[in-house]
């Protein structure tokens, strides 16, 4: 049992720590860990979903009960978040939709595949797969919309909501459009797809995509680490409530969408480990590019990053 927390946490904390250094040392800025996000999320994670997809199964992959506990935990945890931001804290709906993506985007890219590999190999990805599907088809665009429709209450438009119907439904167009089309989503499907297809692909090709996805969980860690560095450590009543939502809340759903939906073993201990994965920093990108909620976000992603290792360990000792 210790092996595998060790395993699955040790090299984590391990790579964090260098990125964390490298900034601290002045090797390299802060601001560089833009160029490696942009590495993985454009290049080795997708390369990594589509070897996990092909390499998996298509029994594995036709799991509706996993995706559908997976969307609970997801769509669960935001939709309460928005709804604790907006009428226990009484935030505008921009602030509030900012302090939801904060509590429901799991970092599946940078800290949960490295962990899920660790621990469950290859097929560990199935999880950051069909997670990643959710929030960029789902998520994603509801936050864009849910953003468009605060600052539309911010400007004023004197009741006249017909009018904000058709900029929606574009709004929502453009994001799904720019969800397909992201290698992150379609590379991954693509690969389910081979799988379903019981297509193999030739062992050259095969070794050319492992070399690109090897890279994806070193340099998502260590691109973290950088992000970290220089984080405002920020404690207060917003902070303390995302931490208990997405660290606890979050797997607890996961948990609960695993009894409902009758999923059990390796799926069921991926879906509770992806819940308690801390929060994305893009979560803190997205609310920088908005100007909202900025200073409590990247709070909660900096104390979530290290209450996660301790999660995660516990739950990698009760289930192994």
């Amino acid at each position: 049992m210790l092996d595998t927390i060790l395993n699955g946490l040790l090299p984590i904390a391990f790579v964090i720590v260098l990125g964390w250094l490298s900034a601290r040392i002045g090797l390299l800025k802060h601001d560089d860990a833009g160029v490696l996000a942009t590495l993985v999320i454009r290049f080795a994670l997708p390369f990594a979903l589509f070897e996990g997809a092909v390499k998996t199964s298509p029994e594995k992959l036709h799991n509706v009960g996993f995706a559908l506990c997976l969307t609970l935990g997801l769509m669960g945890t935001y939709l309460i978040a928005l709804g604790v931001g907006r009428f226990v804290f009484r935030h505008d709906l921009r602030t509030a939709t900012m302090q939801a993506l904060v509590c429901a985007f799991p970092d599946m890219a940078y800290f949960g595949a490295p962990i899920l590999a660790a621990v469950f190999g290859p097929e560990g990805f199935l999880a950051v797969l069909v997670g990643n599907l959710i929030t960029s088809i789902f998520m994603l665009p509801l936050t864009i919309i849910l953003t468009h429709l605060g600052d539309t209450d911010e400007a004023g438009n004197n009741g006249n909501n017909s009018n904000n119907r058709p900029e929606i439904l574009r709004i929502f167009g453009q994001s799904l459009a720019r969800a397909v089309l992201n290698p992150i989503v379609w590379l991954p499907v693509s690969g389910m797809v081979l799988s379903f297809c019981h297509v193999t692909l030739p062992g050259p090709v095969l070794t050319s995509v492992d070399l690109i996805a090897k890279s994806a969980g070193g340099t998502s860690l260590f691109a973290l680490g950088l992000m970290l560095y220089g984080e405002r450590f920020v404690i207060n009543a917003n902070v303390l409530v995302n931490l208990g939502i997405k660290n606890f809340l979050q797997p607890g759903l996961m948990a609960l969408g695993a009894v409902l939906f009758g999923v059990v073993g390796a799926p069921a201990h991926q879906a509770v480990i992806t819940g308690a994965v801390p929060t994305a920093t893009a979560a803190a990108m997205f609310a920088l590019k908005t100007n909202t909620y900025t200073t409590n976000a990247t709070a909660t992603i900096l104390i979530s990053t290290f209450l996660g290792v301790i999660t995660e360990g516990l739950l990698i000792a009760y289930f192994f």
